[in-house]
């Protein structure tokens, strides 16, 4: 199973993490909540609530966060969309499917 970001969502887990760091001085532990997440979605993709086109969202534990994401079972890889902090813009993401 391969797992790709888009751009977009490799500059939000990075902000995220850095203010996780700045803000709380928990960036350490947001990046293994990030890992964890992962390794659990690579495990059964199909797991997570589909929210359209074929996009499923994982919720961070502990940290107000969500993945969005597509799996594609023929390719086996896993392209995610979005690090979307749970109460901002609302469906912003979604410009981002292709």
């Amino acid at each position: 199973m391969t797992l790709h970001f888009e751009l977009e969502a490799l500059e939000e887990y990075r902000d995220a993490a850095i203010y996780s760091k700045t803000r709380f001085g928990l960036g350490e532990d947001f990046v293994q909540a990030m890992e964890a997440a992962l390794e659990t979605i690579a495990q059964d993709p199909a797991l997570f609530q589909l929210v359209g086109n074929g996009v499923r969202i994982f919720r961070l534990k502990r940290f107000p966060y969500h993945l969005y994401y597509h799996h594609d079972a023929e390719e086996e890889k896993i392209t995610i969309y979005a690090v979307a902090h749970h109460s901002r813009r609302p469906g912003y993401w979604r410009k981002r499917l292709r």
